[in-house]
């Protein structure tokens, strides 16, 4: 047992994180502006050196030039395009500076300029030990020693300034090094060697800032060990500190590489998932909870990012939820705004393949030709049966589990109609506004089109009239962005709201789809449907395709063929089937 606590302490585990990790300031943004600035910074310098003329008349001033204008580019690629780069990708800017560097002290040949064109090296070295684990950083610093010393030597350059050179920049980098590590060091529990309070608030804020900036999800969860005061009174803090020791030592090889853990205060665990929905969020805290020390129960909230939230406003869900795990008992999971966990549940059966899609044909009313079908999902529950849309739609928008059912019924159709052996025509693809207020959907939506080799023009998106309502800029940035692709732009229950003349003539919008219920009041007595054929003159002035949803009889069928409809669905030409599309 004293063996395994010498193991975990904080000492050692400080130098084991130093040797395998980065600097926890050291995020990419951060590398991204310390590479762009001493490119820029270097090029610049070398420019400027230029001009007010560099050394003897031997000194190739016009390359060393060039190697300027080279830093100065890369260095505005690097601001320009680093934050998208991966981290492996700075090594490959870290190697590049050291190959400038080397072709300058050689153009030196041999002169002053070689020991001052030497000096950059030293941005080298600071910027490996700076940006990236001590096992990593140290193997640059090795190589960019041993390519200064090479380079020197080769323009014979006397063994005494290569010394004093390789001293100078040697000692600066170490004294870097330990600074870097210094002050990760305020970011770490000392106790538990988990991210502190204040590390976790740095993560968490630079995650909104990327989830607000890519339209990426991110979630939260808060563990608290249950009657942990009661175990400090009782066996004393000792006991309570091996305890959090334990949690820590647990839970740390469950969590996923992108994910931050924290030990947030006393015994109060914060766990960070970026790109991560609530269900996996909520089944990863069950991971962990399951994984607690077995003299111990914890209790978990957790809480979905939503567009707009602070940090604040995201723990404190998460506090919500946990106190709600709390009363009702302990030793359980609360997801805010989801207690049945029906995210979890609806996640599971996309990924078991329970969810299934039933197509029902758009007709040409004239002719009763099928030029299309509308996609609609479906849970084939192992217990409970078909489960209809209305049933798990509104709670999948509200927990956010929209997003991977809305992905999965894009994948679903593109396949099945690009494998089809039938004549390819137009499915339509129920999406949510919840979905649409993300930055990167229609990006999404394009990338998926183009992986399936889908002609745009054959999706059709289906938005309620309600999504229109607030007329947000990035749910209409993400329909123009589609409709410029070809995409086809359907408003889904028109009828059912109140939307202006007005407001339809600038809305991005290819298709009306008539609510059923207005389709629904044509009795058999009934051959007149005013309301119906004001839609009609609307449609011609605004230049967009009509379609009767909810045609029933054939009467309907007929009244609405006479008003100048074309286009029609509804049980009278087919119902929903599982599977296949229709012909």
């Amino acid at each position: 047992m004293d063996r395994e606590r010498r193991s975990w302490s904080p000492s050692s585990l400080a130098r084991s994180r130093a040797w395998r990790e980065a600097p926890s300031v050291a995020t990419i943004n951060t590398l991204r502006w310390t590479a762009a600035s001493l490119y820029l910074l270097g090029g610049t310098i070398l420019l400027i050196g230029t001009a007010v003329r560099l050394g003897s008349d031997r000194v190739d001033v016009r390359s060393i030039a060039v190697i300027g204008v080279v830093g100065v580019v890369v260095g505005g690629l690097i601001l320009a395009t680093g934050r998208r780069l991966p981290r492996w990708a700075y090594h490959a800017v870290i190697a590049l500076g050291t190959g400038l560097i080397c072709a300058l002290v050689l153009l030196g040949h041999g002169d002053a300029a070689s020991i001052a064109l030497s000096m950059p090296f030293l941005f080298i070295t600071i910027n490996a030990v700076f940006l990236f684990p001590l096992s990593q950083g140290l193997v640059h610093v090795l190589v960019t020693e041993a390519a200064c010393t090479i380079c020197l030597a080769a323009v014979d350059i006397a063994p005494g300034s290569i010394v004093l050179i390789q001293g100078c920049t040697l000692g600066t980098t170490l004294v870097v090094a330990w600074l870097a590590r210094a002050a990760s060091a305020a970011d770490r529990d000392f106790l538990t060697g988990l991210a502190s309070r204040r590390g976790f608030d740095r993560r968490l804020e630079e995650a909104l800032r990327s989830a607000e900036r890519d339209g990426r999800r991110l979630c939260l969860a808060v563990l608290d060990v249950d009657r942990f005061k009661q175990i400090n009174d009782t066996a004393g803090h000792p006991a309570g500190d091996r305890l959090l020791i334990a949690c820590a030592r647990s839970w740390a090889p469950l969590i996923p590489p992108v994910a931050t853990l924290a030990r947030y205060g006393g015994d109060e665990f914060a766990l960070l998932l970026p790109d991560s929905t609530l269900g996996r969020a909520a089944d990863l805290a069950d991971v962990l909870r399951s994984g607690a020390p077995a003299e111990v129960t914890v209790s978990v909230g957790v809480a979905a990012w939503q567009p707009g939230d602070s940090g604040s406003i995201l723990m404190n869900r998460a506090d919500v939820a946990l106190y709600e795990a709390k009363t009702a008992g302990r030793d359980r999971i609360v997801a805010y705004g989801d207690p049945s966990r029906s995210a979890s549940e609806l996640e599971a059966a996309i990924a078991a393949g329970e969810m299934v899609l039933a197509y029902q044909p758009v007709v040409q009313l004239a002719t009763g030709e099928v030029i299309g079908c509308e996609a609609l999902a479906r849970w084939q529950h192992p217990q409970k049966g078909l489960i209809m849309p209305d049933q798990f739609i509104p709670e999948a928008e509200r927990t956010g589990a929209i997003h991977a059912l809305g992905a999965w019924s894009l994948g679903t159709v593109c396949r099945t109609l690009m494998a089809s052996a039938e004549p390819r025509r137009s499915v339509g693809v129920n999406a949510s506004a919840v979905e649409l207020r993300s930055p990167d959907y229609a990006s999404r939506v394009i990338a998926l089109l183009d992986a399936w080799s889908m002609p745009a023009n054959l999706l059709v998106l289906e938005i309620t009239e309600g999504a229109f309502d607030d007329e947000e800029p990035q749910v209409l940035a993400n329909l123009r962005a589609l409709r410029a692709r070809g995409v086809l732009v359907a408003m889904d229950d028109f009828g059912s709201g109140y939307s202006s003349l007005r407001r339809l003539e600038q809305l991005p919008i290819d298709v009306l789809k008539i609510d059923g219920a207005l389709v629904g009041a044509i009795g058999e007595d009934r051959d007149e449907a005013p309301i119906l054929e004001a839609i009609v003159s609307i449609g011609r002035s605004l230049d967009v395709r009509l379609v009767a949803e909810r045609i029933e009889t054939a009467h309907q069928a007929e009244v609405l063929r006479r008003l100048g409809y074309h286009l029609g669905q509804g049980y009278h030409f087919g119902r929903p089937v599982i599977g296949v599309l229709p012909r």
